[in-house]
């Protein structure tokens, strides 16, 4: 601001405006963003929205897939982006439900539920919401399924072939195989028959597909609170170390 008012009185005396020029839509928009950002951070009400997801052009493309295992979501969202237009990009981006073919064959001709939901009335609904959320916070939630607590070790591998988790297929440039990518939030964990049940739906998937699938390896693209990405690989068997 100093710097600024200085220019302002050099101009004057030289004889020149004293106005600055008016600044550009863009300039707006991000001084808007900045001053939002600021007040969150000091605890007063933002005046101004920064958006959400779905506003963004490139939602509609995950946007089923997110609704579909909602607590992958913004995991989804931003390797999709980091893929799709990152500086690595990759040449052919595209959202996936990794589960048994026969499964996603079943939820592409019948929406559960549906059924039950028509005629309620407004309090019956809020009801049935409220008693879903609360389920939902009582459970254990991984990836984007509910597993009751009661459940034994073991079973939520079982459950995840039952059910299937959100993925990102992909080629990158000069490839010739596609690739799998799990997106995960830094908080989601996976357990060793998880990671077993991934592999299963891996290898299903391959064989269904009429695209050359790398079967050897899956990428877990996490995702911290920043949204800074970080992409590890996990591959089946034994594999020879690189220097």
């Amino acid at each position: 601001m100093a710097s600024t008012s200085t220019l302002s009185s050099d101009r004057v005396g030289s004889g020149e405006s004293s106005s600055l020029p008016d600044p550009t839509s863009h300039q707006l928009s991000k001084r808007q963003q900045y001053d939002a950002l600021l007040d969150a951070e000091a605890g007063a009400e933002a005046n101004v929205s920064l958006g959400s997801p779905a506003s963004h052009p490139s939602y509609p493309a995950v946007a089923s897939l997110c609704r579909t295992y909602p607590t992958q979501a913004s995991a989804i969202f931003q390797t999709y982006l980091d893929l799709k237009n990152g500086a690595a990009a990759w040449d052919v981006v595209e959202p996936l439900s990794l589960r048994h073919p026969q499964q996603a064959r079943e939820s592409n001709t019948a929406v559960l539920g549906s059924a039950e939901l028509e005629g309620l009335s407004e309090s019956e609904a809020r009801e049935l919401v409220q008693n879903t959320l609360a389920n939902w916070r009582s459970s254990d939630t991984r990836l984007g399924l509910v597993n009751p607590p009661e459940q034994g070790q073991g079973q939520d591998g079982d459950l995840m072939l039952a059910l299937g988790l959100a993925a990102i297929k992909g080629r990158r440039k000069n490839a010739t195989a596609y690739e799998i990518v799990i997106p995960l939030t830094i908080s989601q964990h996976l357990t060793t028959s998880q990671l077993v049940g991934i592999f299963t739906l891996l290898t299903q998937h391959a064989a269904s597909s009429t695209d050359t699938v790398d079967t050897s390896h899956v990428l877990l693209a996490i995702i911290a609170p920043d949204s800074t990405l970080v992409y590890y690989t996990v591959s089946q068997d034994m594999v020879k170390p690189v220097n």
